[in-house]
């Protein structure tokens, strides 16, 4: 980021304050230091439905890097937010000069198309409760030990529209991973066995050790009654 230090501007966003629409002009890159970044579409008849959401160090506008496009989504922020915005023409003119920046976008245009193709499969492969279940996992990322509470980051409603689900379908799919030793009491959550949830989820999932975060690091021999069971202890 020094190579951009004097070019770029740190800039605050209430929750549910616009950044950008589909179609604008895509002049500026952005960096989240704090808060959640949503990025969505809207369908014809004005539902909308939820591509991305951004958290503390992911970088989203890579349209930025190509000269006269635009965003092909629009960004809110979905809590109080706080990112670095960088001007498209200084990040282009830094590209042509280093290619090690130009490699890194083209790294996280690489890691979004992972992210989205693995999407797909998850619907394609895995139930409701077990994708609501990898959400947690993935929530609950830099937690240490065997489990552990806490709360949700944003409203249970666009976690809901982030997966694809109807906040009721959302509600029902985190009620049946009680079993798996999973309670929520209104945004507090209680894992008691991340390990138990990982054997749950991660099983009907093909990325690999490093690839998510949620499955840290789990390996083929990790074993868990409630695999066959369907209840952990």
């Amino acid at each position: 980021m020094n190579v951009f230090a004097a070019a770029s501007r740190a800039k605050n966003y209430k929750k549910n304050e616009s950044l950008f629409h589909l179609g604008d002009p895509a002049d500026r890159f952005f960096v989240v230091l704090s808060g959640w970044i949503k990025l969505y579409r809207e369908t014809g008849d004005g539902e909308e439905a939820v591509v991305a959401l951004f958290k503390r160090g992911d970088v989203f506008g890579e349209a930025a890097i190509f000269n006269g496009a635009g965003y092909p989504f629009s960004a809110v922020a979905s809590e109080d937010s706080k990112v670095i915005e960088i001007s498209a023409a200084v990040l282009r003119e830094r590209a042509r000069q280093n290619h090690d920046i130009m490699d890194r976008i083209m790294a996280s245009m690489s890691k979004e198309l992972r992210d989205l193709q693995l999407e797909n499969e998850h619907l394609a492969l895995m139930s409701a409760p077990q994708r609501v279940g990898c959400l947690l996992l993935q929530l609950s990322a830099g937690m240490i030990g065997k489990g552990g509470t806490f709360s949700f980051p944003y409203d249970k409603s666009l976690a809901a529209a982030r997966l694809g689900m109807k906040p009721e379908t959302f509600s029902r799919a985190l009620a049946q991973l009680k079993p798996y030793g999973v309670t929520v009491s209104g945004p507090e959550v209680k894992v008691e066995s991340f390990s138990c949830l990982i054997d749950y989820c991660c099983s009907h999932c093909s990325s690999l050790p490093g690839e998510c975060p949620g499955s840290r690091g789990r390996c083929a021999d990790r074993a868990c009654a409630g695999k066959k069971t369907g209840t952990c202890d």
